[in-house]
């Protein structure tokens, strides 16, 4: 398929129930053939005091492409299960904070689903992640009890990276979900370059910020969370941790599956904007693809 290497397409199985969930909105003589292209969008959609809206239909959204109006020919919003690589920060700067941010992510992994797959990772100076992912949540809290990476550093974002390499290879919805106080002072990866291959790949990143030493840097977190269609906050020393990593987990669960064939396979970033007109309410979606032919 000629989005393939976007790893944001969806498999021709999986597009064909998407189908047949959408509803009369969708028509229903409409199928999915092999050879056509299809651009996923994972939506989450929030009201006016930030609860998650789960009832829309397809006839809700638009979508534009290079300000373009596109037909949505995908639509579902059903429970969808996620892939997904954790990343802990366990720099100095961060030590203080230690027993919080690892009660976070286990917080977060006994929250995920059956049919959810997922990788935990550690980092400092150097990231260590495991490749292997699996929906055994007790095997994944175990790692917790991993030694911390050495020596001290914080190299953000090779993590943000290394979480990417892990699911991007996958089906369906891949996610890099970092807890970190933002301080990135020694990767090797260059943040733009990081950003191009989330774009190419189709990865959403989703970050949690812990105040940590050195305060919290907050503007490229947030630059990159938006960008891909995740979010981002911070986990304050009075908030109830469960319940923030709850929130977390019940987003990615009831997002919005969208679809629509490009206009054309030009190689280039396209824009997009995912918007709904039910007032009111705020839609977030990734904003951008590479439209490559044939992985080219």
């Amino acid at each position: 398929m000629a989005y393939s290497s976007l790893r944001a397409v969806l498999p021709a199985a999986a597009l064909a129930g998407s189908l047949a969930l959408a509803g009369p909105r969708i028509a229903a003589q409409q199928t999915f053939r092999a050879d056509v292209d299809t651009v996923a969008l994972y939506a989450t959609v929030t009201d006016a005091s930030g609860a998650i809206v789960t009832d829309l239909d397809a006839r809700h959204f638009t979508i534009e492409d290079n300000g373009r109006r596109r037909p949505i020919t995908v639509f579902t919003r059903d429970v969808r299960p996620i892939t997904i690589a954790v990343l802990l920060d366990r720099s100095p700067s961060l030590f203080a904070a230690s027993v919080r941010t690892q009660e976070a992510v286990a917080d977060f992994v006994r929250r995920l689903r059956p049919a959810d797959r997922a990788t935990l990772g550690f980092f400092s100076h150097v990231v260590t992640l495991r490749p292997e992912l699996t929906n055994d949540a007790d095997a994944l809290i175990r790692r917790l009890a991993d030694p911390a990476p050495f020596p001290a550093g914080t190299a953000l974002w090779d993590a943000i990276d290394a979480g990417r390499a892990a699911v991007s290879a996958e089906a369906d919805r891949r996610v890099v979900l970092v807890v970190t106080d933002g301080a990135d002072n020694c990767s090797a990866s260059e943040i733009d370059a990081v950003r191009r291959q989330i774009e190419l790949d189709g990865v959403m990143v989703y970050g949690v910020g812990v105040r940590g030493r050195e305060g919290l840097p907050t503007s490229e977190m947030r630059a990159i969370t938006r960008a891909t269609g995740g979010w981002y906050f911070e986990l304050r020393s009075e908030d109830d941790a469960a319940a923030a990593m709850q929130r977390v987990a019940d987003e990615l669960h009831r997002q919005y599956l969208l679809g629509f064939s490009p206009a054309e396979l030009d190689g280039r970033v396209h824009r997009l904007s995912v918007r709904t007109n039910r007032p009111g309410l705020t839609v977030r979606a990734r904003r951008s693809y590479v439209a490559r032919p044939n992985g080219r």
